[in-house]
């Protein structure tokens, strides 16, 4: 039995994700979580998980973070991050903060079914349409500097107010966007 726990800040997809995964017959969805904190505190109250489906972008405690700390105390939980960016920086930020696979949160069934697997046999696992995009990425970014990121209008704005020491409550209701964008960004 693979023991899975999902880690997300939306219960609709957390809900969605357990009853699309309800008819494997070896997988089981043991715990959920909605921030990293949820994730930390049920592996160390000795939850036994093998592999985590982990946003990256949820609250109080980002996957990113959650994924880093795991990763030095329980390197033997295997995490696949789940997220809706399919951008270069966020795959190779989970990937070096341990993750060992990388889903996009239109997955199907199919698609999480194998990652898990995957993953949980000790290999590596990022989805097609990633890959490609990832790949496309690269052959663009080829004659740029990546000492300077490109930074979208918005991406800028939010700089600009966080150097003016603005918090990320302040920047949502000042820009008219959510707090999570603001964290995202």
């Amino acid at each position: 039995m693979i023991k899975i726990l999902i880690a997300d800040d939306h219960p609709l997809l957390i809900d969605g994700i357990k009853s699309t995964l309800k008819d494997i017959d070896d997988f089981e969805v043991v715990a959920e979580a909605g921030n990293g904190y949820q994730v930390l505190e049920q592996i160390e109250a000795g939850q036994e998980v093998d592999v985590i489906l982990m946003d990256i972008n949820m609250p109080k405690l980002d996957g990113l973070e959650c994924t880093k700390q795991l990763t030095k105390k329980y390197p033997e939980v295997k995490i696949i991050a789940l997220s809706q960016y399919d951008e270069k920086r966020f795959v190779k930020r989970m990937v070096k903060n341990g993750a060992q696979g990388y889903l996009l949160k239109d997955a199907s069934k199919d698609q999480i079914e194998k990652a898990v697997r995957s993953v949980h046999s000790g290999e590596k696992y990022f989805c097609e349409r990633l890959s490609v995009r990832l790949v496309e990425q690269e052959l663009k970014e080829e004659n740029t500097s990546t000492l300077f990121p490109k930074l979208t209008g918005r991406e800028l704005e939010v700089l600009n107010l966080i150097c003016k020491e603005f918090s990320s409550q302040e920047i949502s209701e000042k820009l008219f966007i959510s707090f999570h964008t603001v964290e995202s960004h």
